[in-house]
Formats: C-alpha cells, sequence, structure tokens
C-alpha cells in the first residue's frame, strides 16, 4: 500500500514538472507575451527607448522593417539587454552598403537561465536564438524596398523549436524627408519543429508607421500601427527623438500596453510601459543607452555600440 501511494506521489510530481513546462512553453517565456516573441522584442538600446517604433525612420539597425536602414550606416553594431528575473540578451549586426543597396546580417541570443526540475533537481537551459540575414535597396530616391529572413531554434526546459521567418517592408519620404511612412509585414514563416504536438502560431505582424519632423525644434516623432493577424489585435508605439546636437539624442517612447500594466497606484502607475533613452556620437562611434518600464515585472535595461566604416 506504501509503495502504491509513493507511486502516485511521483507520477504526481512528474506531472506537475510537465505542466510547468507546458505554462512555460505556451503561455509566458517572456512576461505572457507569448511564444517567439523575440522576434517582436526590441534588441537593441535604440529600439528599447523607443519602445519599439519608428520603424519608419532611419535606423543604422536591422529591425521590424527592413526598408528603413539608410545607405550610410556601414559598419558593425553591438548590443546587450539585461531583463527582469536574469533574463540576458545580446546582438550583434552588421550592415555593409554597396553601390546597390545595403546588406545586413545579424545574430541574436536571449538566455532565460536555468529551470531546476523539483523531482530529480536536474538543471536545463532556456534560450532562443536568431540568425538573420536582409537586404535594402532604394528605388528612384523616392521607395526604399526591404526584405530579410532568419531562422530562430528556440530550447524552454528540454523542450526545443525550430522556425523559418522573413520581414518585408517598404519605406518613402516626402517635404524633403519631413514626413516619411512605411509598411512591413513581419514574422512570415513556418515551424520546422514544435516543441510538443500541438504547433504553436507564428505572431505575424503588419505594420504600418509614419514620422514627423518638426519644422522649428529639432525633433521627430513616430507612431506605428500594430496588428497582430493571428490574435486579431492592434496595438500602438509612439516615439519622440530629440536631436539637440549631431552628438547627443533623448528619446522617450510609451504603446497602448500601458493599460495593461497599471495597478491603481499612481506612484508608480505614471511611468508604467513608459520607454526612454539617450545617444552619444563620438567621431564614428555610436553609443546608445535605453530602459523600459514593464511596470510590475521591472524595467528592462540596455545599451548598443557601433563603429561607421568608410
Amino acid at each position: 500500500m506504501g509503495k502504491r501511494r509513493k507511486g502516485t506521489r511521483n507520477r504526481m510530481q512528474r506531472g506537475i514538472s510537465q505542466l510547468t513546462i507546458y505554462i512555460l512553453i505556451f503561455f509566458c517565456p517572456l512576461f505572457s507575451l507569448g511564444t517567439y516573441e523575440i522576434l517582436n522584442f526590441p534588441q537593441d538600446a535604440r529600439s528599447l527607448s523607443l519602445h519599439n517604433a519608428a520603424t519608419s525612420y532611419d535606423s543604422p539597425f536591422l529591425r521590424n522593417n527592413p526598408a528603413a536602414v539608410p545607405l550610410n550606416s556601414n559598419g558593425i553594431i553591438y548590443s546587450y539587454l539585461l531583463l527582469p528575473a536574469n533574463i540576458h540578451s545580446g546582438e550583434i549586426q552588421k550592415i555593409t552598403v554597396t553601390c546597390n543597396g545595403a546588406r545586413l546580417s545579424k545574430l541574436s541570443f536571449m538566455s532565460y537561465g536555468p529551470i531546476i526540475d523539483s523531482e530529480t533537481n536536474e538543471k536545463t537551459t532556456s534560450f532562443d536564438i536568431i540568425a538573420e540575414l536582409g537586404y535594402k535597396k532604394e528605388v528612384g530616391n523616392i521607395i526604399s524596398i526591404g526584405i530579410s529572413g532568419g531562422y530562430l531554434m528556440s530550447s524552454i526546459a528540454g523542450y526545443h523549436s525550430q522556425l523559418i521567418f522573413s520581414n518585408i517592408g517598404i519605406r518613402s519620404r516626402m517635404m524633403r524627408e519631413k514626413i516619411g511612412m512605411g509598411f512591413s509585414l513581419e514574422n512570415i514563416g513556418f515551424v520546422l519543429k514544435s516543441y510538443t504536438d500541438v504547433k504553436e502560431a507564428i505572431p505575424i505582424l503588419f505594420r504600418s508607421s509614419v514620422y514627423y519632423r518638426l519644422k522649428y525644434l529639432p525633433t521627430i516623432i513616430s507612431i506605428d500601427i500594430i496588428y497582430n493577424i493571428n490574435e486579431n489585435i492592434t496595438e500602438l508605439s509612439a516615439g519622440i527623438e530629440f536631436n539637440s546636437t549631431q552628438h547627443f539624442n533623448l528619446r522617450l517612447g510609451c504603446s497602448s500596453k500601458r493599460v495593461e500594466f497599471l495597478t491603481n497606484n499612481f506612484s508608480s502607475d505614471w511611468i508604467t510601459d513608459i520607454s526612454g533613452g539617450i545617444g552619444f556620437k563620438v567621431n564614428t562611434m555610436n553609443l546608445d543607452i535605453g530602459f523600459m518600464n514593464l511596470g510590475a515585472a521591472g524595467y528592462v535595461l540596455g545599451f548598443s555600440i557601433s563603429r561607421n566604416v568608410d
């Protein structure tokens, strides 16, 4: 009788352990944002400080809209982000500008830290790795077209998944580049291997973005409208970038997700879901520092260093 009870208890413990893994996979690999959300989360300090907005304005990073990479950003970029729960994210990018356009490459890594099995005390690691290539071309100095494709390998507590994805975008600027708009279709792809027998949906997005450069202030205001096709959800992200000089930038951002983080505590709610950061330029080097407030979950902090190559 005692052996039967012990066997039942062990099966229950194994069931609880498996249930925990399923919850991690399907609901909260990153602060309950959903599976494969590394595809949509900012990976560099500038994107972090602007709340992943301003995707139609020039960015020296391969981001959501590959058409927004300027043709004067030849160089290499290193980024590091520290997220709550001791989650780490790192990225390296290289942009090579040619007479025909720009070639882009990116390698990203996010570590969720070890997960310990309560029954066996066995440690397993959880991480995401992305390798991505892209290309941007300007047509008649009016419209930019960009495309990128990548491979994502994800591992959570011994469960593995792999997928192929691509982003397609266009960008146009008018009135001496004072106004610009862009459209992108993101995360188009298919799952090569799912975590379990149930295939998770890739978060496919359609993004429209617009920016406006103020006439009398060195400030760019940007708004992104993001439509999640699978979940039928529309979100807004906004960013303001103040370029006081050629060597210093100040950035602020927010999004419509703010209502999801509110706790009815004014002392903490007033900065909930707010992002910000600063940028410095010294000769051929650029340093960007950014943060994002995730409410009760904590802060994301990040920095990026880039070096321009002639």
